[in-house]
């Protein structure tokens, strides 16, 4: 297997753990922000052994709904400072003075609060996306260059515990050299429609959902071959969303339903909201924080999933060339019957397969419910007989991957991290960025692209 300059680069080293526990300050009251972030520093997470409250103290909160963060103080019975977008977040900074900054708003924000963050040296942690276009990204990685501060970005998905099976694998070298791989991946009716309400839907503030989602699958096979990405040619279409959406409920001449009754009518609505109580009539709010905060700031009133503004695909195909040959055929699908993907990576000594599915009892086939509760590999030598490996579950959410990430990020990476390279920099989020923005220009164009045209000079590590 190969390996290069980029992959191969050290891992972030621990922070110095002076007797003050550090300071950290968070952009975005999301609920990523609040879950894989405030709730373990607090020492409020469900998970044993998640708790890092004694190594860190949350000095401050930028988010443009005081209403939101007001709530969260009360049930957590917490005073962490506000800052809203007037105040900007370099007044956080020089009011709060940080160690660390975690950024974890829209992804249209990530770039804008990282810099401010890198002017002022401080270690900046972003969640995944990087950013949302390779503009910002070589603007990022330039202020990075020239400053003291540095990049996290929280590519989990390789902390997940079927990835680690699946790395582990590959270093014992029996697959040989990577050759090709194959992936697909699924979001059933019900996530994949959910981005389609809500912000994620207009390039301007996600990038589009080869951006947004797809960076995780991007990243995740670079790191597993061990080999950056160089050209990519993809098609990319818009099936099930937006005004044309293909399950849309249309009038006996074709004409578009009133709000009211496309929803009566529709089958996402019926399917997934119906059963829960929301009305034809009511209005789809945010409720998966867990905490019944509001959100009304950054709420989109009567937002659905055919709606004119959708500018992004939920489809996608394509073709990745790699730096020491290996290629992915790539496909995503956002309104598919069950979640999950299927991973097979072909090498010079046989073919390594796994399949992960997650929310089983959403998925409308009940044979799919029916799965493993272990992680499993299948292996097939070229001259021999197949092998199957299963392993236990990683606890917790994204595959286990997230109290993972937070021990390394909070502690340091220990040396089974290091080991499987399983921090992630910001040059690795560069690469799974300019990946995703080549798969959709590349939709748009009709052309291929290359990441050296996307990045630049920044291209090399």
């Amino acid at each position: 297997m190969s390996t290069s300059a980029l992959l191969s680069s050290p891992a972030p080293a621990p922070l110095d753990r002076a007797p003050r526990p550090l300071r950290y300050a968070l952009c975005g009251l999301s609920s990523r922000g609040i879950h894989h972030f405030l709730l373990p520093l607090l020492g409020r997470s469900p998970l044993p052994g998640d708790d890092y409250r004694a190594l860190g103290e949350v000095v401050g909160v930028f988010d443009l709904d005081a209403e939101r963060v007001d709530a969260f103080n009360r049930k957590q019975g917490t005073e962490i400072a506000h800052f809203a977008p007037e105040q900007g977040v370099e007044e956080m900074i020089r009011e709060t003075r940080p160690d660390v900054l975690l950024v974890a708003g829209p992804d249209h924000t990530h770039c804008e609060h990282a810099l401010a963050g890198l002017r002022h040296g401080l270690r900046v942690v972003v969640e995944k996306p990087l950013a949302i276009r390779c503009e910002e990204v070589r603007a990022m990685l330039k202020a990075e260059a020239e400053g003291a501060g540095e990049i996290i970005v929280t590519h989990n998905y390789r902390y997940a515990s079927l990835s680690r099976h699946l790395k582990r694998f590959l270093l014992t070298g029996r697959l040989g050299r990577v050759t090709s791989v194959e992936m697909t991946y699924n979001l059933d009716t019900e996530h994949g429609s959910s981005f389609f309400f809500r912000w994620n839907r207009e390039r301007a503030k996600s990038g589009g959902l080869s951006i947004h989602k797809a960076v995780h699958h991007f990243d995740l096979v670079s790191w597993l071959i061990g080999e950056p990405p160089e050209t990519v040619f993809a098609f990319g279409r818009r099936h099930f969303y937006g005004a044309n959406g293909a399950l849309r409920p249309r009038g006996p001449n074709g004409e578009p339903l009133s709000p009211e009754a496309t929803r009566q009518a529709c089958p996402y609505f019926r399917h997934h909201h119906a059963p829960k109580g929301a009305g034809a009539n009511g209005r789809l709010k945010p409720s998966w924080d867990g905490l019944g905060l509001p959100y009304n700031a950054q709420y989109q009133g009567d937002a659905y999933i055919y709606d004119d503004a959708i500018d992004i695909e939920d489809t996608y195909s394509a073709v990745i060339a790699y730096r020491g040959g290996a290629t992915l055929t790539y496909a995503s699908n956002y309104s598919a019957p069950w979640k999950g993907y299927t991973l097979a990576i072909n090498g010079t000594g046989g073919r390594l397969e796994a399949t992960n599915r997650t929310e089983p009892a959403r998925t409308p086939h009940p044979t799919l419910k029916i799965h493993p509760p272990v992680d499993e590999l299948v292996f097939y030598p070229l001259f021999g007989g197949r092998e199957l490996y299963q392993y236990p579950k990683g606890e917790g959410s994204h595959g286990g991957g997230d109290p993972l990430i937070r021990r390394d990020l909070f502690l340091g990476p220990d040396e089974e991290s290091r080991r499987l390279s399983l921090p992630s920099n910001s040059y690795d989020g560069a690469l799974a960025i300019a990946t995703g923005e080549a798969v959709w220009r590349s939709g748009a164009e009709g052309r291929p692209f290359t990441i050296r045209e996307l990045l630049d000079d920044v291209h090399q590590p």
